[in-house]
């Protein structure tokens, strides 16, 4: 399902001066939920707010939160943003714990042309990295699914059952990736411990075409999986598969998306995702957001999926590994109609240690003041969670410049994304945003306009750019 996205920009000011709030873009792939409560005019007393930036200490990195802006004014609308960031060390400890994988291999039809071999290439340098605590199991699909080798230790014995495997995969017919995803789910969760890392590889070069093809039934079977604590990787290989039903799978799934033009580039792929998964600090993530005062509403999680659970909205994430970054933004309505400090949010992240598997938790409680200085409030905007803001706006804009041109209308493509790059200029401006904070949104923006101009849709180079525009926009909203 290709994203609908919604533009609604809302500038929130009086007497010339604007608060810290915008109102982005929404998209189905980002899977933005929205709260469907009025809140009250007035606020309602709830304790000590929290300050307008907080950070909390992780056992191998940190929680920060910071507001778009530390005042708004009153009787504005109450509109802001809150930012979350998840950091993490560098990690020095060589020490990893178990893995346990699948390997789900397309070998369909479509896999010719040396994109088998190298499927192959790849699986089988994965091998070399793994030791005896390990446990890795092989499927592969076509028109069915089927179990190469059932989820084994990789000492010796079994590297050995596992590479003749792998070398005897051949060419079948069509892409039932969904049954591919069964299987290998099940071979991880039937030999899962506390303390494992689990992982699906899912490699695929084409369109499901077999059995479960609607891509929100293929993504709700990632999405259970991850829930029971099998987290999905989806690589897509070439120019023909359907990079929006492979990106549904890593985002209901937790995991990673990477597009492959080049099978030669498959090898660098997988050990680019084994270094990551050797360097995991933290499994199950979770972070909850709860509003801290009767009267505050979030009305929309941008970038992630999200459900809500009574007042407060969990959002499940990926693992965490050493020196990542996770950036998250909310946009919130907050009462105005009283001065005075309001609590705003409080965020509680639940995570397992990696290393020692206990259960740890970090919060960071954030609140702002309501004011009637405009001078104040327009001093109090956080440029970095604006800017955060700004390069969402961006992201949203390329995936809907993307369903344009896919359409094959070029000029509407370009008009899109000219439009949100003098967005950004103009509001850039209107914050005092550094230029140097919005440089690489504005880059990505100039370069995806010139190669819609310049690439027709559906040719070589049209294809090349859909994908990799679609993937930088993912992660232009996560980092």
């Amino acid at each position: 399902m290709k994203p609908m996205i919604r533009t609604a920009v809302a500038l929130v000011g009086a007497a010339g001066a604007a608060s810290a709030a915008l109102m982005l873009h929404r998209s189905n792939s980002s899977a933005a939920t929205r709260a469907s409560n009025k809140a009250p005019e007035s606020p309602v007393a709830c304790g000590s707010p929290g300050a307008a930036h907080a950070e909390a200490k992780l056992t191998h990195g940190k929680l920060g939160g910071a507001m778009s802006a530390g005042t708004i004014l009153r009787n504005s609308g109450g509109e802001a943003y809150a930012a979350f960031e998840l950091t993490t060390d560098n990690v020095q400890d060589k020490t990893r714990p178990p893995l346990d994988l699948a390997l789900v291999i397309d070998h369909s039809g479509s896999m010719s042309d040396g994109r088998i071999e190298h499927a192959k290439s790849a699986a089988l340098g994965l091998v070399s990295h793994l030791g005896e605590q390990d446990h890795v199991a092989l499927v592969e699909y076509d028109d069915a699914a089927q179990v190469l080798v059932s989820s084994i230790a990789m000492d010796d014995h079994g590297k050995d059952t596992l590479r003749h495997a792998i070398e005897a995969i051949q060419l079948g017919g069509g892409t039932n990736l969904n049954d591919g995803l069964v299987l290998g789910r099940r071979e991880v969760e039937r030999v899962y411990t506390t303390g494992q890392v689990s992982r699906l590889i899912l490699l695929s070069d084409g369109h499901a075409n077999v059995g479960v093809t609607e891509t929100p039934r293929i993504a709700e079977t990632a999405r259970d999986a991850a829930n029971h604590g099998t987290r999905i990787t989806s690589v897509g290989i070439g120019l023909d598969f359907n990079e929006d039903l492979m990106e549904a799978i890593a985002e209901a799934g937790r995991g990673n998306y990477h597009y492959v033009k080049e099978a030669t580039d498959l090898d660098k792929v997988i050990a680019g995702e084994m270094a990551a998964i050797q360097a995991t600090v933290a499994t199950n993530v979770e972070l909850r957001l709860t509003p801290a005062c009767n009267g505050v509403e979030i009305t929309q999680v941008h970038g992630y999926e999200s459900h809500k659970e009574g007042a407060s909205y969990v959002i499940p994430m990926a693992d965490l590994v050493g020196n990542d970054s996770r950036k998250l933004l909310v946009s919130m309505k907050v009462p105005d109609g009283q001065k005075g400090r309001v609590g705003t949010v409080h965020a509680e992240l639940v995570y397992r240690d990696a290393k020692g598997s206990e259960v740890r938790k970090a919060n960071v409680d954030l609140g702002l003041e309501v004011g009637e200085d405009a001078a104040v409030a327009s001093a109090s905007i956080d440029q970095n969670v604006m800017a955060q803001a700004l390069q969402l706006d961006a992201a949203a804009s390329m995936r809907q410049a993307a369903e344009a041109y896919e359409q094959g209308d070029q000029g509407r493509a370009a008009q899109i994304i000219d439009a949100s790059s003098r967005r950004i200029q103009d509001k850039g401006a209107r914050y005092k945003i550094a230029p140097e904070k919005t440089a690489d949104t504005m880059n990505s923006l100039g370069e995806m306009q010139k190669k819609t101009i310049e690439y027709k849709p559906g040719s070589y180079e049209g294809k090349d750019m859909l994908k990799a525009s679609k993937s930088k926009a993912r992660v232009m909203s996560k980092k």
